[in-house]
């Protein structure tokens, strides 16, 4: 959780969202708190009260773009399961970043001001402008294993198909689409 609190900021980090590009930016140009570590949130921290006059942000992304994200990030360990058995496994195992068909549910309760990564500077700068800070270009922190290839390669129907059915509730909120 990052904030600064003169501005009444606060950024909650979700993973795989560009929130190391964000928090490197908050840091580096405004000078901005690390309150916890990079991925803590507010009832982390009781003593740190975030009234309803701040601008609490937190990233969220494409769920099918995002689950490739993270199939990328744990396969490269060397396992590299089909996606077909990765999704639902991921899904179950890993409560602190899906639950509920929602993916980053911890930091949703928390936050005012979505970034969405495929336009995370532009939701990012607004988040900032909407509190007098100005804007910033984003620093290129972590590259994409993936090559730039775009996500839906790696599907076929039936893997998008779950992924679409598992989100649903998140990806008519969002309005993403495959």
């Amino acid at each position: 959780m990052y904030v600064i609190p003169e501005y009444k900021f606060c950024f909650l980090a979700s993973p795989r969202t560009g929130s190391k590009a964000i928090a490197k930016a908050l840091i580096e140009k405004y000078g901005a708190i690390l309150v916890g570590s990079h991925h803590t949130t507010p009832d982390e921290h009781p003593e740190y009260v975030l009234d309803r006059d701040w601008v609490v942000c937190s990233g969220i992304r494409n769920n099918w773009d995002a689950m490739i994200s993270w199939w990328f990030k744990i396969e490269r360990r060397g396992r590299m399961q089909p996606l077909a058995d990765f999704l639902p496994c991921f899904c179950e195992a890993n409560s602190n970043f899906v639950s509920g068909g929602q993916l980053w549910w911890k930091n949703k309760p928390f936050t005012n001001k979505v970034l969405r990564y495929d336009q995370l500077n532009v939701d990012f700068d607004y988040a900032l402008v909407s509190v007098g800070l100005p804007p910033v270009n984003l620093p290129v922190v972590t590259d994409s294993k993936r090559g730039g290839r775009p996500y839906q390669i790696f599907y076929k129907d039936d893997t998008a198909a779950w992924v679409s059915r598992y989100f649903e509730k998140e990806i008519k909120k969002y309005g993403y689409k495959f």
